[in-house]
């Protein structure tokens, strides 16, 4: 993908510390998020994720469901009962940013992969467009096309790799429950089942 003034426009916009992000969306994550998180939280993944049956994702591809014994879920970060993400400060700062998710740390821009995986294009995320949420991020310096992309193909090749375990996990007879699948992971958990 080539870098246009349009991309370069789009990447041009500063967070406006306003955490409205934060509240709502359901951040969608790969092992490699669980991985990064626990390692820098100390937190469990069974406690660190929820399966979610309603995602605010798109799920359209059967693929991108994780099959369990009480139906198809979507894995997310877990979220406090007011829809906070769990690691939003009062201060409206994050306690696990240098962990965040992919997810988190390409926000607000959304990647389109063509059927190949490829990057073909970037667009303002679907929550914004739409006014899901009211962002209140300002134009500015924003990220470089350069830095940007190499977080886009790191995003990409870790929900490659994820999809082939989800594969594989979906591919099994006899499906279980969430903490089997982050068994299946590599995850320990604190117990034998959950939800």
């Amino acid at each position: 993908m080539k870098k246009t003034g349009r991309l370069t426009n789009l990447l041009n916009s500063d967070c406006g510390q306003c955490s409205s992000c934060c509240r709502t969306i359901m951040v969608e994550l790969t092992d490699s998020d669980i991985e990064r998180l626990t390692k820098h939280t100390g937190i469990p993944a069974d406690k660190l994720v929820r399966l979610y049956s309603n995602p605010q994702i798109d799920c359209e591809d059967e693929s991108d469901w994780i099959r369990l014994s009480y139906g198809k879920r979507a894995l997310g970060l877990l979220k406090r009962r007011n829809g906070d993400c769990m690691f939003l400060q009062d201060d409206k700062t994050c306690a696990a940013y240098e962990a965040r998710p992919m997810t988190c740390r390409i926000f607000p821009v959304c990647i389109v992969f063509d059927d190949n995986h490829e990057v073909v294009d970037l667009e303002i995320s679907d929550v914004i467009k739409d006014n899901t949420i009211k962002c209140k991020r300002t134009k500015g310096n924003g990220r470089s096309y350069k830095s940007f992309m190499y977080t886009a193909i790191q995003l990409k090749n870790e929900y490659e790799i994820f999809n082939k375990k989800l594969n594989e996990w979906n591919s099994l007879n006899g499906k279980g429950l969430k903490n089997d699948f982050l068994n299946f992971l590599g995850f320990k958990t604190s117990d034998n089942g959950s939800r």
